[in-house]
């Protein structure tokens, strides 16, 4: 299950000319059933603020959604609306990071210090190294969800991950194609992302792994100007959905700055949601250090195609 909320206004995507100020919150899953939910959820307001203790709070319309995070970033939502009611606990195991690796509130949540060397940077590059930040403030732990939806109860409990991301610009107006893999697999937790702007030849990775809590590597790089402490994400298959040729599995593998590998295969089971310019996947995978004990568990891959391309490419 996936909350999506957007805090002040404005969309992952935007297609037309409309600026209408927006307060979604996108609520996408799959029940104990398997049955797929969808919904998403427009206010007029939103609000987000924190008291003298460090408790965050946040709310949408009249307090109809709303969370708190607590300074040890334990994290609630509270669901309160003719559509979804109920609670999601997520509760952290590590520590929080930046994109980059940055622990603490003061490090810098950009990307900027890859593209501090003076090296020439398109419209879209400057967007995405210098204007768009990401905070993983949750990066994995055990979690609960107890919700009505739609008048059908869905509860479980598994994994858990939240992250903060954000820029001045919809995603379109800067990137091209986007892969996100995220999972708990045995002992080992981690989310990874490769990116590659509309122009421009820098291409941006990130990965966090960490091993029973304990982060093995926490950076980002311009894919191709490092071989060690890097993670490469390779999609493969073809599927057509949505009007696109969607990858159907995912391969993985981290290198660590000594050249271990740990190494995972997310093999795509369905789409949720899954439209031209945006698939987010239940995935089985499997891995582990290589040559090494495996592990086989399920997750969450993603394709964020807001270059609205026809089919996946390689991110290199």
């Amino acid at each position: 299950m996936a909350i999506t909320e957007q805090v002040p206004k404005g969309n992952t995507f935007q297609f037309g000319s409309s600026n209408t100020p927006l307060y979604p919150v996108e609520i996408n899953g799959f029940d104990q059933d398997g049955f797929p939910f969808a919904q998403t959820l427009v206010f007029n307001t939103s609000s987000v603020y924190a008291d003298e203790s460090g408790v965050t709070f946040g709310s949408w319309g009249n307090n109809e959604i709303t969370f708190t995070a607590t300074p040890d970033r334990n994290f609630s939502v509270f669901l309160s609306t003719t559509y979804a009611t109920g609670t999601i606990e997520i509760n952290t195991e590590s520590s929080a990071r930046t994109g980059c690796g940055g622990t603490g509130l003061s490090d810098s949540p950009f990307f900027n210090d890859l593209v501090s060397d003076g090296r020439e940077l398109t419209a879209a590059e400057v967007i995405l190294y210098r204007k768009t930040g990401w905070r993983i403030t949750i990066p994995g732990g055990p979690s609960t969800v107890d919700v009505v939806l739609g008048g059908k109860a869905v509860r479980f409990g598994g994994a858990g991950y939240k992250d903060s991301n954000w820029g001045p610009n919809a995603m379109n107006d800067f990137i091209k194609s986007w892969y996100v893999l995220i999972a708990q697999v045995g002992p080992w937790s981690f989310v990874t992302f490769s990116g590659s702007p509309t122009n421009g030849t820098n291409s941006i990775n990130s990965g966090h792994l960490s091993y029973k809590g304990e982060f093995l590597t926490s950076q980002c790089n311009i894919i191709g100007e490092r071989s060690t402490d890097i993670s490469v994400i390779v999609p493969s298959g073809q599927v057509v959905d949505s009007n696109v040729i969607a990858p159907t599995t995912f391969d993985v593998t981290f290198i660590l700055s000594d050249g271990k590998k740990v190494s995972f295969q997310a093999s795509n089971i369905a789409a949720n949601p899954t439209v031209s310019v945006y698939h987010r996947w239940t995935a089985k995978y499997a891995g582990g250090v290589v040559g090494g004990q495996q592990y086989d568990s399920y997750g969450i891959t993603e394709w964020m195609n807001p270059g609205n391309l026809s089919q996946w490419i390689d991110i290199e």
